[in-house]
């Protein structure tokens, strides 16, 4: 894949809009294609967030992947880890990307983790509807952004999602909630997402 040499997440700008403008993984992707792309637009949102440094310092860009207890939270969990994988050699703003799977069983561990580690993002798989609240509240402490698959997640408090359209992935913005987590997004962003209002009904 074109992404696995490409070294720094400016580099991967064309492969961005790529990204966002060709057809899901129904037209000849398999599975880890899709999602390294899904990986790369995340890494490429942190990378137009002017708060990065100060939200998240260090040598390293952390992802942490939260991973629901059950089967289909660990199997999203695995398609980001795969889908991180395959991007290496992407940096961030100068530094390297070290994404990292969590089985969560707590808010308070998870805010221990964060507390330490510093991620710059959290990516919230299914099955922790239950545990948003939580998850929330550990985003806004740690100024963590947190990103999900599921508009309704993004609708209530979590910062971005990745949304599956009829035809591409479509990047959602919950403004309030990422200015909460600490995101100081530039208009390049903004100009390629929807923003959705907190608490509002999906249309």
């Amino acid at each position: 894949m074109a992404t696995r040499t490409c070294r720094t997440v400016g580099c991967a700008l064309v492969a961005f809009a790529v990204a966002l403008g060709t057809a899901r993984a129904d037209d000849g992707d398999d599975d880890k294609t899709a999602a390294a792309r899904r990986a790369l637009i995340v890494l490429r949102m942190l990378a137009y967030d002017r708060g990065l440094a100060t939200r998240s310092p260090g040598s390293e860009v952390v992802v942490f992947i939260v991973a629901g207890p059950d089967k289909r939270g660990r199997a999203e969990r695995d398609t980001w880890r795969d889908g991180f994988a395959l991007l290496p050699k992407v940096k961030v703003g100068g530094r390297p990307v070290r994404a990292v799977p969590i089985d969560y069983e707590d808010a308070a561990k998870l805010d221990a983790l964060a507390a330490r580690q510093h991620p710059a993002a959290m990516i919230v798989t299914e099955g922790l509807a239950g545990e948003a609240d939580a998850l929330r509240r550990v985003a806004g402490t740690r100024q963590v952004i947190a990103v999900s698959l599921r508009e309704a997640e993004v609708r209530n408090g979590y910062a971005i999602g990745l949304i599956a359209g009829d035809r591409r992935d479509e990047i959602a913005i919950n403004l309030e909630a990422a200015r909460a987590e600490g995101a100081r997004f530039g208009a390049g962003l903004l100009q390629l997402a929807r923003i959705v209002d907190a608490g509002a009904s999906q249309p």
